[in-house]
């Protein structure tokens, strides 16, 4: 079936040391979907945040296995249930504008479905507040954040699931670029939008108003070595990862005034780390 219903869609969320305000953020959407699926990351057991959330299943890891394990414990339960369709979602993204069930109409309006393995909402973070009004209803993506998705089970299938060894950066890379490889289409419908937190935001006045999203120093260690991973795995998009390296490299130098020096060589360590396995 390529049609997209309540019925058939199954949400899987990942917390890690959630409170009421992730909570509230499952309830926005908690009704607009079959079932829940609550992944968590946390060492400890939230199940009494859970309570609440109707059709709802939590599931504790008690250690944090990394957002790739987590999606993926979280996907197969959900096939297991009968899912066609999967949302994916991060634990602080938020329903605002748009309900998933008015979502999943507009995705349903898009005329090749059949060739789609995700749809994506347009993530509103950093500096991307009114853009999406700007664009067309409908637009294909090289890749695009795991938070929103409707993510095509039987193409979840046919990946393998998230690559479990990238533990939490370029985990949405790497999948798209894998669905792309076996033939599939990401879609991102532009009219629809998700309220999006992506890291701490900092803004830095000068010239030109530039929204910077810094991250822990530790998640430099996955960026720099995972994108050596994207290089070898996707040669077609070794011109876009070497990019994105000194883009990375460049904002770091710019723009960060939290530990720049140990941002900088986390890294470059992870960097090196990534090309030692080759």
């Amino acid at each position: 079936m390529n049609t997209i219903t309540p019925n058939n869609t199954i949400a899987v969320v990942v917390w890690y040391n959630p409170t009421s305000n992730e909570q509230q953020a499952v309830m926005h959407y908690c009704h607009d979907v079959r079932h829940v699926i609550i992944v968590d990351n946390s060492k400890t057991d939230n199940q009494t945040l859970s309570h609440s959330i109707p059709n709802s299943t939590y599931l504790p890891n008690k250690r944090n296995l990394g957002i790739a394990a987590a999606l993926n414990i979280g996907c197969h339960q959900a096939v297991q249930l009968g899912a066609e369709w999967i949302l994916t979602m991060d634990q602080d993204s938020l329903w605002k504008q748009w309900s998933v069930a008015q979502y999943i109409n507009e995705c349903n309006l898009y005329d090749n479905i059949s060739q789609v393995a995700i749809f994506s909402p347009f993530h509103l973070s950093g500096g991307h507040q009114a853009k999406h009004l700007e664009q067309a209803r409908f637009e294909t993506i090289n890749t695009v954040m795991c938070s929103g998705n409707l993510l095509r089970a039987q193409a979840w299938l046919q990946t393998g699931g998230f690559r479990e060894d990238f533990f939490i950066d370029l985990v949405d890379d790497e999948i798209n670029c894998h669905l792309r490889q076996l033939g599939w289409t990401i879609i991102r419908a532009n009219a629809v939008a998700l309220d999006h937190q992506l890291g701490n935001g900092v803004e830095c006045v000068g010239p030109t108003h530039h929204h910077y999203t810094s991250h822990a120093t530790w998640r430099f260690y996955y960026i720099g070595r995972n994108m050596v991973h994207m290089l070898h795995l996707y040669p077609t998009e070794r011109k876009y990862y070497h990019h994105q390296r000194w883009k990375v490299l460049k904002r770091l130098f710019l723009y960060e005034s939290t530990d720049k020096c140990k941002k900088i060589a986390t890294f470059i360590r992870g960097w090196k780390d990534g090309l030692r396995s080759y």
